[in-house]
C-alpha cells in the first residue's frame, strides 16, 4: 500500500515593490539610528558662539560622549532646543515608531524628526546660584569668566528694563542683569560666549541633561563672512543691510573646540 504523498506546501514570494520598500526602510531607519547616536554633521547658523564658534563653521558633533559622562562647567554641548515642539505638526498626522522616527500617515512614508540642535556652554551646574550684575557671571556669590566669552555692545541693560522671560511666565530681570536662579537636578544653565547676542538660558530656561546630545567634536571645514565686532554691524547684518566678503578659513580646519 502506498502513502500519501506529502504536498509541499507554495511559498509565495515577494514582489519587487515589497523587497524595494523593506530594503529602503531598513535603511532609513539604520541611518538615522547612526545619526541620531552615533556621530553627525552641523553648521553653525548664528554668531551666538562667535569666536569659538564662527558662523560657517562645519562640524563633526559626537554623540557618544554624554552616554558615558556627565557635562561638566565650560563643556560645550549640543542639545535640542527646549522652545521647539515635541512631536512634528500637526500631531495627529504622525505616528511615532521609535525616538524620532514617525509615520506620515498622508504620504504614508517614514520621517524623521527631533528638535533643531543648538549648541551653547555649560555655565551653572545643578544646584548652584547664577546671577549676572552688569554683565558679570556670579556663581554662588563668586565671579566667573571664561576666557573665551565676548561683549560686542557697550550698553548694560538695567534688570528693570527686563526681556529676559522664561515659559512660565516669570521676568528674571534683562540680557546684563539677570537673577539670581537656582539650578535644579539634573539641569544645567548654559550660555552663548558672544553674551550679548545669544539667546541661552537667561531667555527660555535650564537645560534638561536628557535634552544634551552631544558635543562638537573637530571643525571640518570654515567659509564665511568675518566675526561680528559690535552691536551695530550685527543689527546691519540681521537686517540684510550688510555683506563682507566671505572666505575659507583654511585655519579653523581640523580645529578642535575648546
Amino acid at each position: 500500500m502506498f502513502g500519501k504523498k506529502k504536498i509541499k506546501p507554495i511559498k509565495r514570494k515577494k514582489g519587487t515593490f515589497q523587497d524595494y520598500a523593506e530594503a529602503i526602510l531598513f535603511a532609513f531607519v539604520v541611518a538615522m539610528l547612526i545619526r541620531n547616536y552615533t556621530f553627525q554633521n552641523f553648521k553653525i547658523p548664528s554668531s551666538s558662539m562667535e569666536k569659538t564658534l564662527l558662523i560657517g563653521d562645519y562640524l563633526i558633533g559626537n554623540k557618544l560622549k554624554y552616554f558615558f559622562t556627565e557635562p561638566e562647567r565650560e563643556d560645550i554641548v549640543i542639545f535640542y532646543y527646549p522652545a521647539d515642539p515635541e512631536f512634528p505638526e500637526p500631531k495627529e498626522r504622525y505616528w511615532r515608531i521609535t525616538g524620532p522616527i514617525y509615520w506620515d500617515k498622508e504620504k504614508w512614508l517614514p520621517k524623521w524628526y527631533s528638535k533643531k540642535n543648538i549648541v551653547k556652554r555649560v555655565i551653572g551646574m545643578p544646584g548652584e546660584t547664577i546671577e549676572i550684575k552688569n554683565k558679570q557671571v556670579y556663581m554662588d556669590g563668586k565671579k566667573y569668566t571664561h576666557p573665551n566669552e565676548q561683549y560686542i555692545d557697550n550698553r548694560i541693560i538695567p534688570r528693570e528694563a527686563g526681556g529676559c522671560t522664561w515659559d512660565n511666565g516669570i521676568c528674571y530681570g534683562s540680557r546684563d542683569n539677570f537673577g539670581p536662579v537656582t539650578v535644579p537636578e539634573n539641569e544645567y544653565f548654559v550660555m552663548g560666549d558672544n553674551r550679548d547676542v545669544s539667546g541661552d538660558s537667561r531667555y527660555w530656561g535650564f537645560l534638561p541633561r536628557k535634552d544634551i546630545t552631544g558635543t562638537p567634536a573637530i571643525i571640518t571645514f570654515s567659509k564665511g563672512e568675518p566675526p561680528i565686532e559690535n552691536i551695530r554691524y550685527y543689527y546691519l547684518k540681521q537686517q540684510g543691510l550688510l555683506h563682507e566678503k566671505s572666505s575659507i578659513r583654511w585655519e579653523r580646519t581640523f580645529r578642535i573646540p575648546k
